[in-house]
């Protein structure tokens, strides 16, 4: 190649880097329209939500005290049994037979250590009346075996489908602590032969009741419920829970088996509001705050329109880049980022 061909060719290479480098300043950069920062305040649509807040609270949990029952009345051969661990004995059930008789449970406060008939009276007498009220008898637990216990004890009786004979035989049942909690095992089996005072069963120490201190977590004045899978049961008033359902699905979780080897912690239990509150979604930069709950949007008149209407707004919670609030009046756009819109809410 002559010295003037390749003087030509660097011209042409040199030409071509120049074009491209001026190509690279001129052209404007390939950025989709949605990254262009918007100048100043800007309206955007607020979303309508049911608020529940749902969360997780420590609860204080409540161990029923273990113990071994024994056999109620004389003994024989155990005949028939339906003890199975993990089920909350309840009055009336057929807990087993003894040489073919059919005993029933008794859950009282008092233990039972003699037979019950129309005249007796008592502290056992009044606590079988009270076990029989909560079954839903119409009666008082005034201490004295009137008419009316008889009435109730008979209805029971043919509820359990044995005699109903309106007397309660120390042969016929089987005395059961209230609040003992379910059974952890049973201690005899059909074709065993027991005495009076015999280990029947064990039960106890479980899970029978969860109390929720009160939180500055949860919104004031309003109703909130347990949630354990599918189970959802409300918090009473004094923060004490014992639905057994409940008591069983938590007792199960983790979160249980986690406060058995950390005790000073409490049990996590999911807790949410009885019933959701309708809020609204909005941006953080949306609200003008004037304390922990309380402040103030801007809301825009229409597209393109920054207003400078201010509507107060009670602040419910946080989360994800999303402020959710009550306003005192419906909004359909508020006015981004407020705080330059107005100084304050007042």
């Amino acid at each position: 190649m002559s010295a003037g061909l390749r003087w030509a060719a660097l011209v042409a290479v040199l030409a071509l880097a120049i074009g491209g480098l001026g190509g690279a300043i001129l052209l404007p950069p390939l950025l989709p329209p949605s990254a262009d920062s918007a100048d100043g305040p800007r309206a955007v649509p607020v979303t309508d939500r049911a608020f529940d807040d749902a969360h997780t609270a420590a609860a204080i949990p409540e161990l029923s005290r273990a113990q071994t029952l024994g056999l109620s009345g004389p003994g024989g051969m155990v005949t028939a049994s339906s003890c199975t661990p993990g089920i909350v004995v309840e009055t009336g059930d057929h807990l087993l037979s003894i040489d073919g008789e059919v005993r029933i449970a008794l859950v009282t406060e008092v233990p039972l250590w003699r037979d019950l008939a129309i005249g007796s009276e008592g502290t056992d007498v009044a606590a079988l009346q009270q076990a029989l009220i909560d079954q839903g008898h119409d009666l008082n637990a005034s201490g004295e075996y009137d008419w009316a216990t008889v009435a109730a004890v008979e209805a029971m009786q043919e509820s359990a489908a044995v005699d109903d004979t309106g007397e309660i035989a120390l042969d016929q049942v089987q005395w059961v602590p209230a609040g003992i909690g379910a059974v952890t095992s049973c201690e005899v089996g059909v074709g065993v032969a027991v005495a009076q005072g015999s280990p029947v069963l064990k039960a106890g120490g479980t899970l029978v009741a969860l109390s929720f201190p009160a939180s500055s977590n949860e919104l004031p004045d309003r109703s909130y419920s347990a949630v354990a899978g599918d189970l959802v049961v409300p918090i009473g008033d004094d923060g004490r829970l014992a639905d057994p359902e409940l008591m069983r699905a938590v007792a199960a979780s983790a979160a249980f088996a986690d406060w058995v080897k950390d005790p000073a912690r409490g049990v996590a239990v999911g807790i949410r509001l009885s019933e959701p509150i309708s809020a609204i979604g909005i941006p953080p930069a949306a609200v003008v705050t004037t304390g922990a709950s309380n402040g103030c949007i801007v809301v825009a008149g229409g597209p393109g329109d920054a207003g400078d209407e201010r509507v107060p707004v009670t602040i419910l919670s946080s989360e994800l880049g999303t402020v959710f609030a009550v306003a005192d009046r419906p909004v359909d756009r508020v006015v981004v980022p407020a705080a330059e819109v107005v100084d304050s809410c007042g």
